[in-house]
């Protein structure tokens, strides 16, 4: 929990800093420049997944399970990350100058954005450190440290007047700052000399191979859309869109966070107990619902407003339509990342593996069609689509493999709180966005408390209840606590 809650604080930090950060880029840069440069962040983004490989959790599982020393691990896992950073840093790049060949400006930000998959590649590889021993508190750090680096940089650049290129710069800043926090911080623990053992390095990757492919198709997946758009469209289509997704999932961290709370628990109820394990779950639904539904129809409504504050008018006069329909897909993202998390749980690791594979075939297929046409709107639409249907069949499948049953009726009596807040963001539509939306937020919750599924009452209840479980639960088993 202290782990959680250093995290949490400094996330939401660092969460400011990028809001100036992409509001500064934006305005100064206008639709078409910040076009180039989230073309050219997407593209490299998309071999972000192969800087890892997916031997970090290999590395946490061995150590953990006694099976391998975690410092003779570590160092084989530093020489391999030196050993294919360069290789992969050529190949990102020249297969970025072969798809782009008409702007030379763009040539120039893939070969400096490029070198981001570098220091990524190195640092990297020391956070099974902070993962296995529980020390989270340098990772933390690095990541504000990064964003308000990041922040410093920009805010150099427009008092300056710098060139569009300077600004693919400032994309190394945060894995530079992260490299070196976060690698001095793990030689204080142990020993990161790299050790060039290809053989041991080997059989990491061969054990990695199932989580290497899960990482491909998770990030090929969140990227794809923007490198299809910057082929089937416009540039500045792509600065549209790289900012409505900036503004929509910078809310994906609550999810993120909560998902990363519950992993255990999930694991441990499926084993042990399955009514408990449906019931979990039904919880952690209407969490979601709670937190993503406000997010899906509030958001909406206030997305051109929002848009503007952040961007410009140019920005306002497509952008409000995507940032809408992003919105709703974020929402849906946490329901999806909840079921399926629990579907992980119950051991279901092929069926996720396969249906995010068709997922990501699907999005590829929707983009291609719905770009060339609508741009920005297409590929908003496209991950919309895409995200429902993966929403039904792992409801579907859960149903299926547990005792968990969709909350209706839960979703049916959140519906009130959320018609109230947004009546008041029409009733009050001539206000800020930056006011208005506090204002929204104070009466969902207010009519949650008094009408909503979420009263004070059932909180109460709940409180209640967990204290008469836990109590049993010690009676039953009286050195618990102690252990």
């Amino acid at each position: 929990m202290r782990a959680f809650s250093i995290q949490l604080v400094f996330r939401v930090l660092g969460m400011a800093a990028s809001f100036f950060t992409v509001a500064l880029t934006t305005k100064t840069l206008g639709r078409e420049a910040y076009g180039d440069l989230t073309t050219a962040v997407v593209f490299i983004g998309m071999w972000m997944s192969l800087t890892e490989l997916g031997v970090g959790a290999t590395i946490v599982r061995r150590a953990a399970s006694g099976t391998g020393d975690l410092a003779r691990l570590i160092r084989i896992n530093c020489g391999l990350s030196i050993v294919y950073a360069v290789p992969l840093f050529v190949l990102a790049a020249v297969s970025g100058l072969l798809v782009y060949r008409d702007s030379s400006e763009l040539r120039a930000m893939l070969l400096i954005v490029s070198g981001s998959l570098l220091l990524t590649s190195l640092s990297t590889c020391f956070e099974p450190v902070f993962l296995a021993t529980v020390r989270f508190k340098a990772v933390a750090i690095s990541d504000f440290a990064s964003r308000l680096g990041s922040l410093a940089a920009t805010a150099v650049l427009v008092a300056v007047h710098g060139e569009l290129v300077w600004f693919a710069a400032v994309q190394l800043v945060p894995p530079a700052v992260q490299l070196v926090i976060q690698g001095v911080a793990a030689s204080r623990i142990l020993s990161v000399r790299p050790v060039f053992a290809m053989r041991e390095a080997w059989d990491l990757l061969r054990e990695s191979l199932p989580q290497t492919g899960v990482l491909i198709v998770a990030v090929l997946y969140w990227r794809v859309d923007g490198v299809v758009l910057s082929l089937r469209s416009t540039t500045d289509q792509v600065g549209v869109y790289g900012l409505a997704v900036s503004l929509a999932f910078t809310t994906s961290v609550v999810a993120s966070f909560f998902l990363s709370s519950t992993l255990s628990s999930m694991t441990d109820l499926y084993a042990r107990d399955s009514v408990a394990f449906g019931r979990f779950i039904k919880g952690s639904i209407e969490t979601m619902l709670f937190v993503g539904a406000p997010i899906a129809v509030v958001g909406a409504a206030l997305a051109h407003p929002m848009i503007s504050l952040v961007g410009s008018a140019e920005f306002a006069h497509d952008g409000g339509r995507v940032l809408a329909f992003l919105f709703v897909a974020v929402a849906i993202t946490f329901l999806n990342g909840a079921l399926s998390q629990a579907l992980f749980a119950a051991h279901e690791q092929v069926f996720l593996l396969r249906l995010n594979i068709v997922n990501l075939v699907a999005n590829i297929v929707l983009n291609i069609f719905l770009t060339s046409a609508l741009g920005a709107l297409g590929a908003a639409l496209a991950l919309f689509v895409s995200e429902l249907s993966g929403l039904v069949l792992v409801s579907i499948r859960l149903a299926r493999r547990s005792s968990y049953r969709t909350p209706w009726m839960f979703a049916a009596r959140l519906a009130v709180p959320v018609a109230a807040s947004l009546g008041v963001v029409i009733a009050l539509s001539h206000l800020s966005v930056v006011i208005l939306g506090p204002i929204a937020a104070v009466v969902y919750l207010a009519v949650n408390a008094l009408i909503g599924p979420i009263t004070w009452s059932r909180i109460r209840a709940m409180r209640a209840q967990e204290e008469i479980e836990s109590a049993i639960n010690d009676e039953s088993n009286p050195g618990r606590i102690h252990s």
